[in-house]
């Protein structure tokens, strides 16, 4: 790296900082210019990768990082259907559904796999693979269901590792580099899932096929897209898909992330930093459900990921002081329940204000039961949920995973089912949602803070259901027109932080229009 002082290609004195590394500087912008085209471009970047024994491979800062600041943007090294995927195009991954008249699917003329139409079978990701399938003279069998479109169909696991295979001959060091990746296939080759796999994935690839690569690589790169890829959902276009970056990769987890992601329209992994990262700080997302509590979380990531996990949160007996995985003691009624060592499932817990100590396996027995009951709840009845809260206000604290989760889909439930659309709510039911959104805000300000998109979600909600009690209120005269504005302004204030929160996803757009163009007629009363 040259001095941080000369301009790199003519070595004067520079002060004209790189935006992106702030590790190089520049005569002029032309000079700018030129070292990016020589390979600036590829090294310019706010993190680096390090390699710990407990961490293994993970990416810091080398520099400190703004709040909102996008960390990294990666094209995928491949995408496609998941394991276990509705029919979908191979060209441009839309979930397929019959038009009115049809009774089948676009079928591809070289390969019979299901497509949008002629236009797909010239997709630069299906083309590889269509060639294949066609010298080899396959011909996929995937065939409508009508009234059943929502059936999956088991063919669609062997399209990514067919695609990852097939690296091997079009771009051999994206190949050597895939392989480089985490797969545990040791842990996993011998679930029933991977026998299935084996049988399938071996049969298409190297006997139908005849790929030229040998069974335990097929099987490793299996493994490694279940360990590495992200799940790509841009429901705007009605896709849902798995892809492999393997820069984000590296990425380390942690139940108290610093960083969100998003995909772009192309499928470009874009990472953005929701609090502020000091130089030389962990880059840290997560792979855990926010609302769940420590013991859920580490076994989620026991059982799929591998690890275990010793973050802040982890090893914090009240988890940030939310309590989530404690409940109130039987005993005293007063204190709360809580691990004696949280990073050790079988560790008694204790009662915070007396002496009571019960065995871990009471705890987890009990919270696998109260889970299938929430599981068995209508999911379209706020009413059930609202029962579930008072059945249990006694033995559950507020802020308890499982009294989150139920608030969490009440939150979802209030303004978007019929009958419960924003203007058929009532003064009471409005009032409900305000105070289950801050509720689930505040615990959200701990446990995902800055500009994470539970937040964001949270807040559109909040600002909707505050605008239409002020505008209520101001029609029923129980406020005037400057207490109206007044409220009108703080809900105008939670829409714009939700809106700088959620606009970097694509997917997003017009939701987020809808919003703003929502309350800028509320505004106007």
């Amino acid at each position: 790296m040259p001095s941080i002082n000369l301009c790199p290609v003519c070595g004067v004195e520079a002060f004209l900082k790189c935006a992106g590394c702030k590790n190089v500087v520049y005569c002029g912008k032309d000079h700018q210019k030129i070292h990016w085209r020589k390979g600036h471009k590829v090294m310019c970047k706010c993190f680096e990768l390090k390699v710990d024994e407990v961490m293994g491979r993970y990416l810091v800062a080398t520099r400190d990082i703004k709040q909102g600041e996008v960390i990294l943007k990666e094209r995928p090294m491949v995408i496609g259907p998941k394991i276990n995927s509705r029919v979908l195009c191979l060209g441009c991954h839309r979930f397929l559904s019959l038009q009115p008249k049809q009774k089948n699917y676009y079928k591809c003329s070289q390969c019979n796999w299901p497509l949008c139409g002629a236009s797909c079978e010239q997709s630069f990701v299906h083309q590889a693979e269509c060639s294949l399938m066609a010298s080899r003279k396959f011909k996929a069998q995937i065939n409508a269901s009508p009234g059943d479109e929502n059936k999956r169909e088991a063919a669609y696991c062997a399209i990514v590792p067919l695609r990852c295979c097939l690296l091997k001959q079009s771009d051999p060091l994206d190949f050597e580099r895939m392989l480089d990746l985490q797969s545990h296939l040791e842990r996993r080759i011998d679930t029933p899932l991977y026998r299935i796999l084996k049988a399938n994935l071996l049969t298409f690839i190297r006997t139908i096929l005849k790929v030229d690569i040998d069974e335990e690589t097929v099987m490793k790169i299996a493994a490694i897209l279940d360990t590495n890829t992200f799940e790509i959902r841009h429901q705007h276009r009605n896709i849902k898909i798995r892809g492999l970056y393997p820069t984000a990769a590296m990425i380390s987890h942690s139940c108290v992330p610093n960083t969100a992601h998003t995909f772009s329209e192309d499928f470009d992994f874009i990472l953005i930093a929701t609090v502020a990262i000091t130089k030389g700080s962990p880059i840290f997302t997560t792979y855990g459900q926010t609302l769940e509590a420590t013991l859920q979380r580490r076994e989620h990531l026991r059982q799929n990921k591998f690890f275990d996990c010793f973050c802040e949160r982890c090893g914090d007996p009240t988890e940030l002081s939310t309590f989530a995985g404690s409940f109130i003691c039987s005993k005293c009624n007063s204190g709360k329940m809580i691990p004696m060592n949280p990073f050790e499932d079988a560790a008694p817990w204790k009662c915070s204000a007396c002496e009571l100590t019960i065995p871990a396996q009471q705890v987890i027995k009990g919270n696998k039961a109260i889970q299938m009951e929430i599981a068995a709840l209508d999911q379209h009845s706020p009413k059930e949920f609202e029962a579930f809260l008072i059945k249990y206000r006694d033995v559950l604290h507020g802020t308890n995973t499982h009294m989150l989760q139920v608030k969490y889909a009440l939150s979802q439930l209030y303004g978007n089912i019929p009958g419960y659309f924003p203007a058929e709510l009532s003064d009471a039911a409005l009032i409900r949602k305000i105070d289950i959104c801050r509720e689930l805000l505040e615990v959200g300000n701990l446990v995902e803070p800055g500009l994470s998109f539970f937040r964001g979600y949270l807040l559109m909600d909040l600002q909707t259901v505050l605008a239409i009690q002020a505008k209520r209120d101001f029609d029923n005269k129980s406020a005037n027109r400057e207490q109206t504005l007044s409220k009108l302004s703080d809900a105008m204030d939670l829409l714009q932080e939700g809106v700088k929160i959620l606009s970097p996803n694509p997917a997003l757009k017009d939701y987020v229009n809808e919003k703003v163009q929502e309350l800028t007629n509320w505004m106007q009363f």
